[in-house]
């Protein structure tokens, strides 16, 4: 195989088993080519002797499998192809060192402490056999002093840019972690705050509901009043005008009645009907069904009473009826139709027959609404009454309320329509059994249940205490302002092991 070397100096490798016709020349010296010159007649002898010696020479190079000695280059001006490839991925090597230790050349790289070695099996195909390390090895010894330091320089080198990067990520990593760790303390901080204020404007709408409730009772209560009292005055005064008139003494008829008032409510919180339930006119069994709740319907509870069998029944709202009549009607008046045109009055109209005047309800009309039919009659009391006809024409709400059993559904005394709606919806997204549900709506808890359930069941405490001991966690959770907790929950890992109640917490 043929090499270039630095400035063009061919050298020619013998293969084994293959005579050099061409005189030796030390190793790593600049030759001149020299062409073949022609055997002199005189010189026969030498030349005879100078051949010989050539020849044991290549014969010993060619039989020789491990050359003792090797030549290093800097820079090969045509190297084989698998060399090129490596200059191209890895860099160009320092040194190409021939004929070495059995290698046919060997690239040498003193930053990377590295030796590529190569061998010609089959021939003239150059194949990378092995990588090995430049010190502590023969090949060092081949190296300057210079070249050596160089590679010593280049190791520590690395080692310092590996101790800087490792430094720097370090320091990184310190920053990083310092930054998160004040990300997250910022994260719990303003969760806390979130927390606080979600708390805090529940109680607020919550006391706020409560308050408009109590509010929309009284003014309800007020008005059924105020419409009572008035209605009285108004009559008072109607029979004042009419027994002065006729001379006759007061409280020959019966007093006005006032409007019915609606229950009055004393009592808190829900009915959720668990399935269809009737609801009742009154609290038995058998009354009449005014109507149906299905089931999921919440009901405001009014109040709750006993029947004669010892069942529990809660009164609650059901809805509301529009009343409305209109027609022609006949009724009776205490007056002439003179009377309540000179005095600018409303017309009273006793509806319905005469002889059931006295349990009839009086009715106010328009002068201009009511037509006087001619006939008159006259109570055993002697007073004179003039039926009229008149047009009805109105349209009246009435509440309807009802009762419905206790064993229809469940009774939540501390929660309302929207906070059960809420718990409802909270545990259609489980997979909890129907009794462990149950009981969250009723508002118990029993052995076995885990954090979330004790929460929807009662809410979050207001205070927790935590235990780590060799067993695992221990948590004791406190419900009620301290220092006066009405009541506590154990829990071991995470469940419920026992709770207590303070029946009579210090004041």
């Amino acid at each position: 195989m043929l090499f270039k070397y630095e400035k063009g100096i061919e050298i020619l490798k013998p293969k084994a088993g293959q005579a050099d016709d061409r005189p030796s020349q030390p190793m790593g010296r600049k030759t001149e080519k020299e062409g073949t010159q022609a055997l002199r007649p005189t010189k026969v002898i030498r030349d005879l002797f100078h051949s010989l010696t050539l020849l044991g020479f290549f014969l010993s190079v060619s039989c020789s499998s491990k050359p003792d000695s090797g030549l290093l280059l800097r820079d090969p001006s045509e190297p084989p192809r698998i060399v090129q490839e490596i200059y191209a991925r890895e860099g160009k090597s320092d040194y190409f060192l021939f004929n070495d230790e059995g290698y046919a050349f060997r690239l040498i790289y003193l930053c990377e402490n590295r030796v590529l070695n190569f061998i010609e099996e089959p021939s003239n195909n150059p194949v990378l056999v092995s990588i090995q390390p430049v010190l502590d090895t023969p090949v060092e010894k081949r190296l300057s002093p210079d070249d050596r330091i160089r590679v010593w320089a280049c190791i520590e080198r690395k080692v310092w840019e590996e101790q800087s990067r490792v430094v720097e990520s370090k320091t990184l990593l310190i920053r990083e972690r310092t930054q998160l760790e004040r990300e997250i303390q910022k994260i719990a901080a303003e969760k806390e705050r979130i927390l606080v204020e979600t708390e805090e404007r529940k109680r607020a709408e919550a006391e706020k509901q409560r308050r408009l409730e109590l509010e929309r009772r009284r003014a309800e209560q007020e008005k059924q009043k105020k419409l009572a009292e008035d209605a009285r005055k108004v009559f008072e005064e109607d029979q004042k005008i009419k027994f002065y008139k006729s001379g006759e003494k007061e409280g020959l008829l019966p007093p006005l009645p006032s409007p019915p008032l609606p229950p009055k409510v004393t009592e808190s919180g829900i009915f959720l009907v668990m399935r269809e339930a009737n609801i009742h006119e009154e609290a038995k069994e058998k009354s009449k069904v005014i109507s149906k709740g299905d089931k999921y319907d919440l009901f405001d509870v009014i109040q709750s009473k006993k029947d004669e069998l010892g069942n529990f029944w809660h009164q609650v709202r059901v809805g509301e009826r529009v009343i409305s009549d209109t027609g022609k009607k006949y009724g009776w008046s205490p007056e002439e139709r003179s009377f309540w045109v000179k005095n600018k009055l409303l017309v009273w109209v006793y509806p319905g027959d005469f002889a059931n005047l006295a349990d009839a309800k009086p009715i106010k009309v328009k002068v201009d609404d009511v037509q006087f039919t001619g006939r008159i009659a006259s109570t055993p009391q002697k007073m004179t009454f003039y039926e009229v006809a008149y047009g009805a024409n109105y349209t009246m709400r009435e509440e309807i309320f009802g009762w419905v059993a206790e064993s229809e559904g469940i009774r939540r005394t501390t929660k309302n329509k929207e906070e059960m709606r809420n718990l409802l919806k909270d545990l259609s997204k489980t997979l909890w059994p129907i009794r462990v549900q149950e009981d969250v709506l009723r508002g118990y808890i029993r052995q076995g249940f885990t954090r979330e359930q004790v929460v929807l069941s009662w809410g979050k405490p207001d205070h927790v205490n935590t235990t780590r001991t060799l067993v695992g966690v221990h948590e004791q959770w406190v419900y009620g302002e301290p220092p006066f907790p009405k009541s506590y929950v154990y829990f071991e890992n995470g469940l419920v092991k026992t709770w207590e109640f303070i029946k009579n917490p210090g004041r």
